[in-house]
């Protein structure tokens, strides 16, 4: 997919978009008790559908001080119909000091019995991102560039049978860049998109999942393998192609203990962006390290968590990540491996559907950071 996320639940995307504005600021949030209302604490007579409002407050040197909101929407099925998970929406909105901004819009939606599942995401930005270097020509030293974007993506999955669903999805981004650093990597604009232009994919998707839920996950497993082709036919300036493979499994091991594990491969070929390469870091994959602080043709990793509530509305949890990337699958194998792990706490939103806000710390040779989210991270 042409977004910064390749991971690949639809019903997650909305939930990492947070952290993405929040995780590099030294004052992460503001205010949380204001998401918290009624329906959270109720468990009966909750409303069809509810909206938790999250308030953002940071600062970085590249942005100055940030401030904003997310709003977090959760719509729950008729219980008198058919089992049908709900559908959320993520509208989130960040402005900084010095004239930068974000603007995204998440959808996800499921119809009744869970025959179809539909997801868009909208967003239109101008704000700064960080760039290391490609595999083995990254440093430590990175420099700040300054896109403006306008990105489109929608998916649709029908199940088929049982378990398994099938679909496909179209993703267009048109960028320009507005600053970059003079002598940098970049500078020369000979690096794929360094500047910046217009990307189109189609994708083709495939899904086995038995998740019990969507949200505060107990026990199942899931498992998706994705395809997409991007070229000039389909509106793009760069022909490539991306194959994406997403595992995962979650036990309860005792009590309201759940381990949960992932396990993703992301790997491309042809001419692909910079910023569209596969990846290590984030909120979602590797927690710890900025994004993108490795980057190259092809990326493997696996992490792993142990979730166990606390008191109330609050669970914690402890996580540990590894990773490599490479510019082919041949050349995981011996690529160097990255670390990262760290422990956080949940904070339940809504009882009825167990969605929460995620607080998290994470450790990384040469990173760490904050994380906020909506939801787990897998």
């Amino acid at each position: 997919m042409l977004g910064r996320r390749v991971s690949v639940t639809r019903s997650g995307r909305a939930c990492a978009a947070i952290a993405r504005r929040a995780h590099r600021c030294t004052l992460l949030l503001f205010a949380v008790v204001a998401a918290f209302g009624a329906p959270a604490l109720s468990g009966q007579g909750a409303p069809r559908r509810r909206v938790f409002p999250v308030p953002v407050l940071g600062y970085a040197p590249e942005t100055s001080l940030l401030f904003g909101i997310a709003l977090v929407g959760v719509a729950s099925a008729d219980p008198v119909g058919p089992v049908t998970r709900p559908s959320t929406a993520l509208l989130t909105a960040v402005y900084t000091l010095k004239r930068q901004y974000q603007l995204e819009l998440t959808l996800d939606h499921w119809t009744v019995g869970d025959r179809w599942h539909a997801a868009a995401d909208v967003i239109v930005e101008r704000y700064p991102s960080e760039f290391n270097g490609i595999g083995a020509e990254a440093t430590d030293t990175s420099e700040i560039y300054t896109p403006q974007r306008f990105s489109l993506t929608a998916s649709a999955q029908r199940r088929v049978a049982g378990h398994v669903f099938v679909g496909a999805g179209y993703a267009i981004r048109h960028s320009r860049m507005i600053k970059i650093e003079g002598g940098g990597r970049l500078a020369p604009g000979v690096i794929p998109g360094s500047r910046g232009g217009t990307e189109a994919m189609l994708t083709a998707d495939g899904a086995w999942d038995t998740r019990d839920v969507l949200y505060r996950t107990q026990r199942g497993g899931y498992v998706r393998l994705t395809y997409g082709v991007a070229g000039r036919a389909l509106g793009g300036d760069h022909a490539y192609r991306r194959y994406t493979g997403d595992v995962r499994a979650y036990r309860n091991v005792g009590g309201p203990v759940v381990v949960a594990g992932q396990v993703i491969l992301d790997a491309t070929d042809g001419t692909v962006p910079f910023d569209l390469l596969p990846h290590l870091g984030g909120s979602g994959i590797l927690r710890g390290f900025a994004v993108p602080r490795f980057t190259d043709g092809a990326m493997s990793a696996g992490q792993l968590e142990v979730r166990a509530p606390l008191k109330g509305i609050v669970s914690w949890v402890v996580f540990g990540g590894a990773g490599a990337v490479a510019a082919s699958v041949r050349g995981l194998a011996d690529a160097r491996v990255h670390l990262a792990g760290g422990g956080g706490i949940r904070l339940l939103l809504d009882r009825k559907e167990g969605l929460q806000l995620r607080l998290d710390y994470a450790f990384a040779k040469g990173g760490g950071g904050f994380y906020i989210a909506a939801g787990d991270a897998f």
